[in-house]
């Protein structure tokens, strides 16, 4: 039963990523035609579901990528949590995979304000740190990483003295 709910969750976590990675190559080149001004669709048509994103001007996607990098990042969280509570419902690897995705995102935003403040510019070693940190936590790595060490968890609870 648990490898149906696995196979599920990994069909749903291939899902999300097809989805989220659909939106932002199409999210970039639509700005792409935005900035230079020339169309990055020559020889395929944009997607329906993305022309909406047509009428925007370049300030408006290209800040509005970072809400939606942080609601994918959401989206990736649910999904872990859900995945970790169907099959392990082990609490302390809920907590340690809210811990993970706080500490991600604190170290990410101190990064791109730091890359903004200081460096006075986004496009630094400090943004590449962020964009890394946000890949991991908008990816099941986090998750798959929680799910292998279950067995370990548990092992050492099995073998520590009781009190």
């Amino acid at each position: 039963m648990k490898i149906k709910w696995l196979l599920f969750f990994l069909l749903l976590f291939g899902i999300t990523g097809y989805f989220r990675e659909f939106f932002f190559v199409h999210m970039n080149r639509i700005m792409y035609e935005k900035f230079y001004h020339v169309s990055a669709y020559e020889h395929d048509s944009m997607p329906a579901i993305m022309s909406v994103f047509n009428s925007w001007s370049y300030p408006a996607l290209y800040y509005s990528k970072y809400p939606f990098t942080l609601l994918f990042t959401f989206i990736f969280f649910a999904l872990s949590w859900l995945t970790l509570k169907k099959l392990t419902n082990n609490k302390v690897l809920l907590k340690i995979l809210l811990f993970t995705y706080i500490v991600m995102l604190l170290i990410a935003g101190v990064s791109m304000l730091y890359g903004y403040l200081v460096c006075n510019r986004l496009q630094s070693d400090e943004y590449t740190l962020s964009r890394w940190l946000l890949g991991i936590a908008q990816s099941p790595i986090i998750c798959l990483i929680l799910l292998a060490s279950e067995k370990l968890y548990n092992n050492t609870i099995q073998s520590s003295p009781k009190k």
